[in-house]
């Protein structure tokens, strides 16, 4: 009787993590409009447009023009987009929430397998809860919808270290480990270093025999030699991106150019970004592991990414995001270690009221999941085109940081969204002179001097890019930098043009 409670008890915990697990996913996918970083589409989605039409190889950024982008990704995006396309869809704000929900599915598969894979290592009482944070650990969600090369190649190399961890012996299974390493390998090129890791832990750990080395590397170089097949075509020449990456950023040192951090910057952003309570626990459970668990094998994969890039000039958060989802089994890993280590209840007392205050910091970040991606610049733009779009082009003026594009560089406009329904315009910082009465205009809540402008010409902020009400969480959880949010501006139509203060510009 008592064994059948229990086991009901279980079974409805995990039907309602269930039931949670896809809400959050769900928002995520709808709410997370936009892109976290300019390569996640202009390298991606804006790559694509290359043979959909839309964009012509002046379009693109200078990537392009330097051949150092795999086009396996944009080619994935590609056929969806005319998959689609047969059925009249292509609304482009639409098209990109199919990526993100495309992605979000392949994330819940890749976590679910890996979770199944790891279950022995895990003990039983803290199954249930290593599962749950596996998906929701609060900025997971914001994380694994996006179609970006730094998710995709993260999921495949979630799922081989997966398979590694099944432990089978055949030809079969050493190729497709192989396979997907080629793939995260050829989605994101530094995962070169954590594919290097894991094949040094097969042999110097698990010791597998050289013929089964043989079907690894396999999988690996066949992987590589499709997707340089693709690049050909794609360039319309012989082409080894790989290379061409090693040798444009590393060599040419071009990725200095934009922006340096300290060694330690990683180290910080492990402790600063998921929140400092979350931060520390993470960054405990990587040092404790070390000494205690020197073999683990997803130490071997990951220390030699985090190392590497740490003595590379050019550092960005998003280079985490790869290797985000082995966090939660490394904070229980630890946790399950040292739990049985603290004897005297005030220290038990003590580490139990900090695993309370983490998960209620974990709840409140998952407010985020309701947060535009990045400035909220795409969500800018889609409200301006279902709000103004009538069937003519929409005149828009604009700084050059704003919804439909990132900067005054080659390749930097998101025509993607654009279309023709769109008429874009750039005003410089004396812009007054060239904006006519009645236009709309868009403008980072960084230029205090030009806001001021507008504002006492009489224009009134009638959108922002990311809703107000974030902000508050954007406090404890400093996602964004609020100066970068974009604000909308239309004129006041309760203001004459008497009533108008009167501005002389310098």
């Amino acid at each position: 009787m008592v064994q059948n409670l229990k086991k009901n008890q279980i079974t409805y915990i995990k039907s309602f993590n269930i039931y949670i697990i896809i809400v959050i996913y769900t928002l995520s996918i709808f709410y997370s409009n936009g892109f976290h970083h300019p390569d996640e589409h202009f390298q991606l989605i804006e790559f694509a447009g290359l043979k959909a039409g839309w964009n012509t190889g002046y379009d693109l950024a200078w990537e392009y023009d330097s051949q150092i982008r795999s086009s396996l990704q944009p080619y994935i995006a590609l056929c969806i987009f005319y998959f689609f396309s047969l059925f009249n869809l292509n609304n482009p704000y639409v098209l990109a929430m199919i990526l993100r929900g495309i992605t979000a599915i392949l994330s819940v598969f890749s976590i679910s397998f890996f979770i199944r894979c790891f279950r022995p290592t895990i003990e039983r009482r803290f199954y249930t809860v290593f599962s749950f944070l596996s998906f929701v650990l609060w900025f997971l969600p914001s994380i694994n919808v996006r179609f970006s090369s730094e998710v995709w190649a993260g999921l495949c190399l979630l799922v081989s270290v997966g398979l590694i961890q099944l432990n089978r012996h055949t030809n079969i299974y050493f190729f497709l480990i192989g396979v997907l390493f080629g793939l995260s390998f050829e989605f994101r090129f530094q995962m070169g270093l954590c594919v290097t890791g894991l094949l040094l832990w097969l042999l110097l750990i698990k010791k597998i025999r050289f013929r089964d080395l043989f079907f690894v590397l396999g999988g690996l170089f066949t992987i590589v030699f499709l997707c340089t097949l693709l690049d050909t075509i794609y360039y319309g020449e012989f082409v080894f991106a790989p290379y061409n990456y090693f040798k444009v950023d590393l060599i040419d040192n071009v990725v200095n150019f934009y922006g340096l951090e300290p060694w330690y910057y990683y180290i910080q952003k492990i402790v600063t970004a998921p929140t400092l309570i979350i931060g520390i626990s993470i960054l405990f459970s990587l040092i404790y592991l070390l000494f205690y668990d020197y073999k683990n094998i997803i130490l071997w994969c990951i220390l030699p990414y985090l190392v590497i890039h740490s003595f590379i000039g050019h550092k960005e958060i998003r280079y985490f995001f790869p290797i985000i989802n082995f966090a939660p089994i490394l904070l229980i890993w630890t946790y399950q270690r040292i739990i049985y280590k603290i004897k005297k209840r005030y220290f038990q007392v003590m580490f139990h009221s900090f695993i309370f205050a983490v998960i209620i910091v974990n709840a409140g970040g998952l407010f985020m999941i309701f947060k535009p991606a990045g400035s909220g610049a795409v969500n800018l733009a889609e409200y301006i085109q279902k709000t103004y779009y009538k069937g003519n082009p929409i005149d828009i003026y604009s700084t050059y940081y704003g919804p439909y594009s990132i900067g005054n560089a080659k390749g930097w406009i998101q025509r993607f969204y654009m279309d023709d329904e769109v008429n874009l315009h750039f005003i410089d910082t004396e812009f007054l002179n060239d904006i006519p009465d009645n236009a709309i205009v868009t403008i980072p809540k960084g230029y205090f001097h030009e806001r001021e402008l507008l504002e006492t010409s009489g224009y009134k902020i009638e959108h922002e890019s990311i809703p107000t009400w974030m902000s508050f969480f954007n406090k404890l959880y400093k996602v964004y930098d609020e100066n970068s949010v974009l604000l909308l501006y239309t004129p006041n139509p309760f203001i004459t043009d008497y009533e108008k203060i009167s501005y002389i510009l310098p």
